[in-house]
């Protein structure tokens, strides 16, 4: 399995059977989960270098400061500055819709994504050394 700017590429099929731990990731925060919000975080990473991401759908920023439950919306996946963000913001749109499925939450929640303590994904990332 190669790793495509393409397609969504998850750690454990480039690494099945191993751990890895995130140790003090770099956070972010998306409030709109759209494709410029997107490019924007890919173009702040390092260019030749690649990168495990984890994706949290919060209800809200002020919450997420009191160390409240998160919903993690997919297990970990890797990215490159030359990933494509519109299939990135794609994937995290449909994570949050499986979430509120799965969950029982209004849909219409991530129409108040645009809010700064509204409800949005934090992203967490780590550089990783794949060989």
């Amino acid at each position: 399995m190669k790793m495509t700017i393409d397609n969504i590429t998850y750690l454990d099929q480039l690494h099945p059977n191993k751990l890895f731990v995130f140790s003090n990731p770099i956070i972010s925060r998306f409030y709109f989960n759209d494709y410029l919000e997107v490019k924007h975080f890919l173009n702040t990473l390092e260019v030749d270098k690649t990168y495990v991401i984890t994706f949290e759908f919060i209800l809200s920023l002020l919450l997420f400061e009191e160390d409240s439950p998160v919903l993690i919306l997919s297990k970990p996946i890797l990215i490159t500055k030359n990933s494509n963000p519109r299939i990135i913001s794609n994937f995290i749109k449909n994570q949050v819709r499986i979430a509120c499925d799965n969950y029982y939450l209004d849909e219409n929640i991530m129409d108040m994504m645009i809010d700064q303590d509204g409800p949005g994904v934090i992203v967490k990332y780590n550089q990783i050394n794949l060989f």
